[in-house]
């Protein structure tokens, strides 16, 4: 009997084993968000904002502070280390949420830094990557009323329904799976500090389009909205258009629901790609800017035609401009090489023509459903 219980008492040892003490936790470093730079020497200049937990003296405690490392390194692994012999411990980058490059450094390209993001056990591959125009250190040190940690206000940011929709987020595994698809061409997200705020501020608007890993160009905050719109990633919310009586007066549409089919067809004969995007939309009516009688049928009806022709031009519109770029940013080789293995077209962007099909419906709006002037 003796001999079981000290038997059950060392097992118990074994498997319930924790922590002594505090002294691991209390000494630990977290990385919330780290920024990658190149400086003009062409060396990485590395800024990580961490989260350092102690144990406090005076009460007792556990709390923690913010604080901001940076470090130099003709790599990107020696920038670490060298940040890593300013920190009272290891800075540990398993809770590290966002890795944001600046335009130097995509420039420079993301893929001199891709392989130790990939490799180092610590780093996630579920990492979000963003970039950045602007000064790096002005952007680590903004005092955001919404959240204390620059890497966990962008983490929730990127997660935002409304922002995942419209905007280019990349985890760090669909940047290694992208690298190897179609042309290697991709749209990131860029974020960006808001001078117009009254307090610090940040969002992310527009993207920058990445070639084989560097940054090559870049897309406005509208175009990138038809970009995702195309690409079956989100849908324009908000469709103004003139309106249908009154010449110089506005209505404005809301987009309930946005489904979209996309296709390609090659025409061996003529050497030519047909590129298909097949429209249905939902929308609703939000408002006017005078009178409008929303119970006649054909008033609906040329609103929705409406519609359809301003999605047309602004779809048309956006195509021909990255055409003339040159810029296969609509994956049309991906979706060319899935459907002909064996067509080989060194960029098929140069030989597509754009057919868009929409149809628009309108569903409905409010009780309210005509609107007279006084």
């Amino acid at each position: 009997m003796k001999v079981r219980v000290i038997l059950c008492f060392l097992i118990c040892m074994i498997l319930l084993s924790g922590c002594f003490n505090y002294k691991d936790i209390d000494k630990a470093i977290f990385s919330t968000a780290v920024i990658i730079d190149v400086n003009e020497d062409g060396n990485v200049v590395l800024y990580s904002e961490v989260f350092h937990t102690y144990r406090s003296k005076k009460n007792n405690t556990e709390t923690g502070t913010r604080l901001i490392f940076s470090a130099t390194g003709k790599t990107l692994f020696e920038a670490v280390r060298n940040q890593n012999k300013t920190a009272s411990d290891k800075i540990n980058y398993q809770q590290n949420k966002i890795i944001i490059f600046t335009k130097r450094a995509a420039e420079y390209g993301i893929d001199h830094f891709i392989d130790f993001l990939n490799r180092d056990q610590e780093l996630l591959i579920r990492q979000y990557i963003l970039l950045f125009e602007g000064d790096p250190k002005e952007l680590i040190q903004l005092n955001i009323k919404q959240e204390e940690y620059l890497g966990l206000y962008l983490y929730e940011l990127v997660r935002n329904d409304l922002i995942s929709k419209f905007a280019d987020i990349y985890q760090v595994y669909e940047y290694l799976n992208n690298r190897y698809i179609g042309n290697s061409v991709g749209v990131m997200g860029i974020v960006k500090i808001k001078e117009e705020a009254l307090e610090d501020d940040i969002s992310i608007e527009g993207a920058g389009i990445l070639m084989k890993g560097k940054l090559i160009d870049k897309m406005e905050p509208e175009e990138e909205k038809i970009y995702n719109e195309m690409m079956g990633e989100g849908t324009t919310r908000v469709i103004i258009l003139p309106h249908p009586t009154i010449q110089g007066k506005q209505i404005t549409l809301e987009v309930l629901n946005s489904k979209l089919k996309s296709s390609v067809f090659y025409d061996y004969d003529h050497d030519e790609i047909t590129l298909k995007k097949d429209f249905k939309l939902k929308i609703s009516f939000a408002e006017s800017e005078d009178a409008i009688d929303l119970d006649e049928p054909e008033i609906i009806k040329k609103i929705e035609k409406a519609a359809e022709e301003e999605l047309k031009k602004r779809c048309t519109e956006f195509f021909k401009k990255y055409k003339e770029k040159r810029l296969d940013v609509f994956r049309i080789q991906e979706m060319v090489s899935r459907k002909y293995p064996d067509l080989e077209i060194e960029n098929p962007i140069d030989i597509t023509e754009l057919k868009i099909v929409a149809d628009a419906y309108i569903e409905g709006s409010s009780d309210v459903q005509d609107f007279e002037s006084e």
